[in-house]
């Protein structure tokens, strides 16, 4: 069976105890484990809909739309990395005082690997028919957020959503969002 990804991560000015932060921990840790379809579309609603709401706050995004299914295996494979390695982790802790020492990111990402031709990647890949120019405007941003919806988890092969930092001592701090392994996080328009 082919294959197809979408993918996006946000990045925005953390706030330790701020509404983002909390609201989309607290959908991380109450998500099952096993997570039924009708769970997984619940999850991805909410988490969107906290992700709109924070638009205003997000400095930079990247979101991934490919119908090819060598990169969107490939690709897939990547976006699991970054969960489960220290890839995009910070090594020591940044300090928890945002205003100390200069502000400090939040990240926030959510990867389907689709199943190539079904209802949710053909609408999905309607969704993501941006002119490239407005590919890194925040309309766009929201446009696709508030297009999630169309997702049905019965299309959809495999799926993972993280964020980094779980703790407040770990921000990123623009330092980091220099690093090679961030260049993909474009700033918004």
């Amino acid at each position: 069976m082919n294959c197809s990804i979408f993918a996006l991560e946000l990045c925005a000015r953390f706030e330790p105890g701020g509404r983002l932060h909390t609201q989309l921990l607290g959908l991380l840790r109450n998500h099952p484990a096993n997570a039924n379809l009708q769970q997984k579309w619940h999850f991805c609603r909410q988490a969107a809909s906290e992700l709109l709401v924070a638009l205003p706050i997000v400095e930079r995004g990247c979101w991934d739309y490919f119908d090819d299914d060598a990169r969107a295996r490939h690709d897939y494979a990547q976006w699991v990395r970054g969960m489960t390695t220290e890839e995009g982790a910070r090594t020591t802790p940044s300090g928890d005082d945002p205003y100390r020492g200069g502000p400090r990111y939040m990240t926030f990402t959510m990867a389907f690997l689709l199943v190539n031709g079904s209802h949710t990647d053909l609408a999905l890949r309607r969704v993501c028919e941006i002119p490239e120019q407005r590919l890194w405007h925040r309309e766009t941003f929201r446009h696709i957020l508030s297009n999630l919806g169309v997702l049905n988890f019965a299309g959809i092969q495999s799926d993972v959503a993280y964020m980094i930092p779980r703790d407040a001592g770990w921000g990123l701090t623009l330092e980091d969002l220099q690093l090679p392994k961030f260049h993909y996080l474009r700033p918004l328009v």
